[in-house]
């Protein structure tokens, strides 16, 4: 089990860079800052309700040496899918390139 965990940690850990590293160079630098810190916020809520959830289930119960690598796999899993969707979404929907030159695509590419 701590195998998995550590390879999804290092599969989690390149996503956020890629995330973070690769964002739409055609859009406005301040609305794509803005979504990214939407987005991290919203990934580290969902994944801290999961540990939770985990926890609450797991607690006093036969199964509860279990704990830590559910927490932290499902934690990085969740990451991996949501940064993976949200990085398509962001840079090929809401901050799509222009479809003419000289002009701005993308909802808020105003």
């Amino acid at each position: 089990m701590g195998a998995l965990v550590a390879v999804m940690g290092i599969v989690g850990f390149l996503v956020l860079l890629a995330y973070i590293n690769f964002p739409p160079p055609y859009a406005k630098k301040k609305l794509v800052s803005v979504f990214d810190t939407m987005v991290l916020g919203v990934c580290a809520f969902i994944c801290l309700m999961w540990v939770l959830n985990i926890r609450g289930s797991l607690a006093n119960t036969a199964d509860e040496q279990y704990l830590l690598p559910l927490s932290v796999a499902g934690a990085v899993g969740i990451e991996i899918l949501f940064l993976g969707v949200c990085f398509l979404l962001r840079n090929f929907w809401v901050f799509k390139p222009p479809s003419r030159p000289g002009g701005r695509g993308g909802i808020f590419g105003l």
